[in-house]
């Protein structure tokens, strides 16, 4: 059973102890994870666009308004005592019961920020993957290939031999001046991963959305993963090839704007 944080979590719309947390794990299961900044949920709008999506993919839909939401997961952080954390909204397709509980949480601190992050690739795709639900063997293999090759992301191939997305993150690469992303038909559109493409364009950085060949490595200049807890960060290596991602200007500018850009969401939602 996942492990949350906190006394108490939500099912329904109620509070239940924590003690007490437990569901039916099955092919339905549809979440989001939501980072809580200053007891702000960021770019809840977001999240549950993208949760109304992957709903509709599974033939589903969800039953409360954005705005109830909103106020459960106040409740929520105001009952818990925790204004910084994740929750994860949980949507148990076979019920349906909704579920709001934090879960533990692995921010990175300045030092991976300031050095970037390892990582290697993994000839593994997701099922469905416009989809954000739990898929236990996934998880389960992604998470011994990371333990085994120590190493802080996995980066998933396509059989094409295209670099789609990292195990729980988006991904981001540079060559020059442009950024490049793989299309969104093959990745889950992160919320992170969109706020990205936005400040790219609303800041006169070129972006393209195409497909990655991992043969294309040695042309690339620099690369980022994107996501609810990294945020904008650098990327150190790609298996053995090493990138000069910190140092990027274009990674640079980026992380300054999304930094800007959450900073403006909670000047805004406070």
């Amino acid at each position: 059973m996942e492990k949350i944080v906190g006394r108490f979590f939500m099912k329904n719309g109620k509070f239940a102890d924590a003690a007490d947390f437990s569901f039916t794990l099955n092919p339905q299961n549809v979440y989001e994870v939501i980072r809580v900044i200053d007891g702000i949920p960021l770019f809840l709008e977001d999240h549950l666009s993208r949760m109304t999506s992957s709903l509709a993919l599974q033939g589903m839909r969800l039953t409360e308004t954005p705005e109830k939401i909103r106020n459960l997961l106040l409740l929520l952080i105001k009952k818990n005592e925790v204004e910084n954390g994740n929750i994860k909204l949980l949507i148990n397709g076979a019920a349906p019961d909704i579920y709001l509980y934090f879960i533990p949480h692995a921010y990175p601190g300045d030092a991976l920020y300031e050095s970037g992050v390892d990582t290697a690739t993994m000839a593994i795709v997701r099922h469905n993957p416009n989809a954000k639900v739990i898929d236990a063997r996934y998880k389960a293999a992604v998470t011994a290939f990371i333990e085994e090759k120590n190493i802080y992301e996995a980066l998933l191939v396509n059989p094409e031999g295209c670099i789609t997305e990292g195990s729980k993150s988006n991904l981001f690469f540079v060559r020059g001046a442009k950024v490049l992303t793989p299309p969104l038909k093959d990745v889950l559109g992160g919320v992170t991963r969109q706020r990205i493409l936005d400040l790219c364009k609303e800041n006169g950085i070129p972006v393209e959305e195409v497909p990655v060949p991992l043969t294309d490595l040695p042309t690339w200049d620099g690369a980022f993963i994107s996501g609810t807890s990294p945020k904008v960060l650098p990327i150190r290596s790609i298996d053995d090839r090493t990138l000069s991602s910190t140092e990027n200007p274009v990674i640079q500018k980026i992380r300054r704007c999304y930094e800007d850009k959450i900073q403006r969401y909670q000047d805004e939602h406070r």
